[in-house]
This record gives structure tokens, C-alpha cells and sequence, in this order.
């Protein structure tokens, strides 16, 4: 055998109970030779290094790509979430980049693909995936990837799209304190008044007692007409001092 038909993959193609666990199409699936008894070991499939295959032939016969564009689309959601909750947050994102290259328009993926990049450290490149998916008309995402999103953009320096992303969540989080902490947190920064959570009890305006004014000089005295004691005669009301003799009245 030589070189050109070594290289030369072979095709198999995934047991139909594997694919319906999976939810792919039962297609054949490229393996150079050589690397299947790797890939298909006695403890299941290698889906990542499966991919792998996919990926190098793909490059090659990059006509090929919509033929494979469900399945490999479909496997690296699958392998790129379960390196993200391993931990593996980079590597995650090469394989979520490997299902946009043949699935652009999966938005469910692209949103994966924004966590891993925010969870491997890469912010900005996660908050470009983030506003091309708030652009588009309708995206279903998980609540809880969106509130990740928001404390993003928050500690981005954003907080008028992080209130934006947590009004959208607020139907699905009615018990959750710490989004609520978060959503008032994002409106306080925002310049957004203040937002009571769900019985969260308004306080009561705090009143001040109330100061009777001093009285004046003249307040307090009759406002009669004054008659002087020491002349008889009648002074002006309200007068401290007869007009006519000058007595204190």
C-alpha cells in the first residue's frame, strides 16, 4: 500500500441507537486509516477525535462541507459542551468554531461558543458573539447564559446593555436573589431608579416632625386697639408704646 492510499479515509458510519441518542443523521463519517481502532475503542466513540477527522478532511474537500453541515454542526455542540463543563473552555471554543464554520447560522451554537470564549478569559471576543446575537429578531437562549452575559457587559462597562439582557430574564427568575441583586446593581449604574425584587417591601419616605415657626415680635398680642393706662387715650393695635405720652402699653 502506499502513501496515497494510506492517506486515502475510510467511512463509517455511527450505530443507529448511538445516533438517536446523539440526534444526528446517520451519515459516514471520514477516518484516515489507521486511526479507527482510536476513534471506535471498546469504551464508545471518540467523538472529539472524530471530529478531528472530520475537520482534516473537510479542508480538503471543502465541497463537502453542507453534506456534513447537520451532523458535524450537531457533534461539536455536543464535544464543545462537555470540554466546557470539564473545564476546558479554550479547547470548547475550537470546536464550537468548527460547528459555526459548517452550521454559521446556529444560533443555539453561537451562544455556547460566546460562554466558552467568556469562560477561557477571551471578553471581547465573547462580547462580539454576545451583541451579533442580540442583533438578531428572535434567539431563544438559555436565561442563565444571558445573565452570564450581562455581568459581562457590566463589568465591561456596560451597564445599559446589562439591563437590558436582565429585563429580558425577569420572567424566568422570580426567586433568584442574586439576579435580582445583579439587575438592581445594573440599573443603579445605569442611572435607572431604583427597583424593588418581588416582595421586597418599599420603605416608607421618612418624615420629619414638623417645627412650629417662631412666633414674631408682634404675634402673641392683641391685635385691639389699645388704650394707655397712664393717659386714657386710645393707641394703635398692636403698639408697644402709647403715641401720645409714651407709656408702655
Amino acid at each position: 500500500m502506499d502513501r496515497s492510499e494510506a492517506a486515502r479515509p475510510l467511512f463509517f458510519a455511527l450505530g443507529e441507537n448511538v445516533c438517536e441518542r446523539l440526534d444526528i443523521p446517520p451519515i459516514p463519517l471520514p477516518v484516515r486509516a489507521g486511526r479507527e481502532r482510536e476513534i471506535f475503542g471498546p469504551d464508545g466513540v471518540a467523538l472529539d477525535l472524530l471530529l478531528d477527522e472530520l475537520e482534516g478532511y473537510l479542508i480538503d474537500h471543502p465541497d463537502e462541507r453542507i453534506f456534513y453541515r447537520a451532523a458535524g454542526s450537531r457533534l461539536a455542540s455536543i464535544v464543545g459542551i462537555q470540554l466546557g463543563e470539564e473545564g476546558f473552555h479554550d479547547m470548547a471554543a475550537h470546536y464550537f468554531e468548527l460547528g459555526l464554520a459548517l452550521d454559521p447560522e446556529n444560533l443555539s451554537l453561537r451562544s455556547t461558543y460566546a460562554l466558552a470564549l467568556q469562560g477561557a478569559g477571551r471578553r471581547e471576543a465573547a462580547l462580539r458573539q454576545y451583541r451579533f446575537l442580540l442583533q438578531q429578531p428572535a434567539v431563544s437562549i438559555q436565561p442563565l447564559i444571558w445573565i452570564l452575559a450581562a455581568r459581562l457587559f457590566l463589568d465591561s462597562g456596560d451597564p445599559l446593555t446589562a439591563c437590558q439582557i436582565l429585563k429580558q430574564c425577569a420572567a424566568f427568575m422570580p426567586v433568584d436573589n442574586e439576579f435580582w441583586e445583579l439587575y438592581a446593581e445594573a440599573r443603579q449604574r445605569s442611572g435607572i431608579d431604583p427597583w424593588l425584587a418581588p416582595g421586597q417591601k418599599k420603605s416608607a419616605p421618612e418624615v420629619k416632625p414638623a417645627v412650629a415657626p417662631e412666633p414674631k415680635e408682634h404675634e402673641g398680642r392683641s391685635s385691639k386697639m389699645n388704650i394707655c393706662p397712664a393717659c386714657g387715650k386710645p393707641g394703635k393695635p398692636n403698639a408697644r408704646f402709647c403715641g401720645s405720652c409714651g407709656h408702655a402699653l
